[in-house]
């Protein structure tokens, strides 16, 4: 789960090292697109050789095209975050993830939810404050975009519960990833982009990272119990720090450090109760 993390915070800094090439938000459908054409080379020719490519089967189900397309609106809620704020405060908002999926959980599907996962919702908006500082708001609004980011892989999460158990990860990462490809390929109709031989290989590049945070994600689901490899999805913090330290010289403010504290402090409160609870094995 360490090198999933560290594979998707790669691909995404290579992103935004794409997009202040132009400063221009237009070209991240374009760098979506191309990214996911050769993305999906790759997954394609694993399920070729490893003898799952079933084209029939993986679009047949309604659900895994919904998956894809509500990937697809996080992922530009993403982007748009990542080109607009300093790369660690994304992750640190997108990691109230866990704390939506709760709160929704037992607002429109009827868990029950008990007062100590109610606590760590709570204590999670505290940290969201904190970050954000509203009575400065000094990156604006973009900030709804990570946090809009969020809602999306919440609801995701929830529709990846109803999928059918007779598909593969990969196949579902397939799908989504043809989904997002698509999508992206749409709106990049609007306007295109020339990019140069550096930017093409950085675009390879990424894609690579992708796919690698794909399979790694996947390899680390089918060996080991989400509720041991949960807790180092937090990793991705840690290298939004780094990157966004050496690559676009951002140094985090301690408010982002507090804030993002409180708020893996709430998740892994809830993953430790839901542990508890047997609802993660």
């Amino acid at each position: 789960m360490l090198l999933a993390q560290f594979s998707f915070a790669t691909n995404d800094a290579i992103v935004k090292v794409i997009y202040l090439n132009y400063s221009n938000i237009l070209v991240l459908n374009q760098v979506i697109f191309l990214r996911g054409i050769f993305a999906l080379i790759l997954i394609g020719t694993f399920l070729i050789l490893s003898k799952k490519f079933d084209l029939k089967l993986i679009f047949s189900s309604t659900k895994l095209k919904l998956r894809g397309l509500l990937e697809s609106v996080a992922t530009i809620c993403f982007f748009i975050g990542v080109a607009k704020l300093p790369f660690a405060m994304v992750y640190v908002l997108i990691s109230l993830a866990p704390i939506f999926l709760t709160a929704f959980g037992a607002l429109f599907l009827n868990e029950k939810v008990r007062w100590k996962r109610w606590s760590a919702v709570f204590l999670g908006f505290v940290g969201l404050v904190i970050v954000v500082e509203p009575n400065e708001l000094k990156f604006g609004y973009y900030f709804i975009f990570p946090l809009l980011t969020a809602v999306f892989i919440t609801i995701r999460e929830i529709v990846t519960k109803q999928i059918e158990d007779n598909f593969h990860s990969e196949q579902i990462a397939f799908i989504t990833c043809f989904v997002v490809t698509i999508f992206f390929g749409t709106l990049s109709l609007f306007q295109f982009f020339i990019f140069d031989l550096k930017e093409f290989v950085l675009l390879l590049i990424s894609s690579l990272f992708l796919s690698f945070g794909y399979f790694f994600s996947v390899a680390t689901i089918k060996v080991a119990l989400v509720s041991a490899t949960s807790t180092f999805r937090y990793s991705v913090i840690l290298w939004g720090i780094v990157y966004g330290y050496f690559l676009f010289n951002e140094v985090p403010k301690a408010n982002t450090y507090i804030g993002g504290l409180i708020i893996v402090i709430s998740g892994l409160i809830i993953i430790t109760r839901q542990k508890q609870l047997g609802k993660i094995k």
